[in-house]
């Protein structure tokens, strides 16, 4: 599991594993904000679309994930 620091949170990556649903290997994407009580957002990918992920696609994933956890107009 590998976990990368960002400017508002934690982003998460899980160990691979299988489902029935699919054929390729699985990762979950996880974004904690740092004041959200541990509630987040994930997303799963294909395995071997992350084999690469790094400090940038955490940064990324954490600001699209942002705008969809706030609503538009409330105080950080």
């Amino acid at each position: 599991m590998n976990t990368f620091s960002t400017k508002d949170g934690v982003v998460t990556l899980s160990k691979p594993y299988s489902t029935l649903m699919c054929d390729l290997q699985q990762i979950e994407v996880k974004y904690t904000p740092n004041n959200y009580h541990g509630w987040g957002i994930c997303k799963s990918f294909n395995a071997i679309e992350c084999s690469d992920f790094g400090q940038a696609d955490a940064e990324v994933f954490a600001l699209n994930a942002e705008s969809k956890l706030r609503i538009k107009g409330e105080a950080a």
